[in-house]
């Protein structure tokens, strides 16, 4: 063998070594990034679930307080229907006290209206007797 061949043989054995080790060396990184891109995906699942889990017991504990703020508005609603029917009811009986009291008084004011008519009647036939009285009187006096 020539110097030349030797070279190129001792030179391109030291280049598949050099190679050799470079892909070994390639081989290892990629293994480890591999090892930290499963364990970022790890880390990443781990934080969606906690996240999932924040969001579900948010929505549990909104749904939660939407429950009760419903159990309150049926309560206020059911006082407030409850508060107007007892104002009705009061309305209802204010309505017919004051319906009788004014029967009362309109009865009163006939009454008093008729007692007048009356009086008033008994006192034009007074003073008709009166006038014929005088009348008379006044005939008699006139003859003599």
């Amino acid at each position: 063998m020539t110097a030349e061949t030797e070279g190129d043989r001792v030179s391109a054995s030291a280049e598949a070594g050099y190679l050799r080790r470079l892909v070994d060396q390639l081989r290892t990184e990629l293994e480890e990034g591999a090892a930290l891109l499963a364990a970022e995906r790890q880390r990443w699942a781990v934080e969606r679930e906690a996240d999932r889990t924040q969001a579900r017991e948010a929505v549990d504990a909104l749904r939660v307080e939407l429950e009760a703020s419903v159990v309150q508005r049926n309560a206020a609603v059911q006082e407030a229907v409850a508060q107007s029917a007892d104002a009705v009811a009061q309305l209802k009986l204010t309505v017919d006290g004051l319906r009788t009291a004014l029967e009362t008084v309109q009865g009163d004011a006939i009454r008093a209206r008729s007692s007048l008519e009356r009086e008033f009647r008994d006192e034009r036939v007074q003073l008709q007797a009166t006038i014929a009285v005088l009348r008379a009187r006044l005939e008699t006096t006139d003859g003599k």
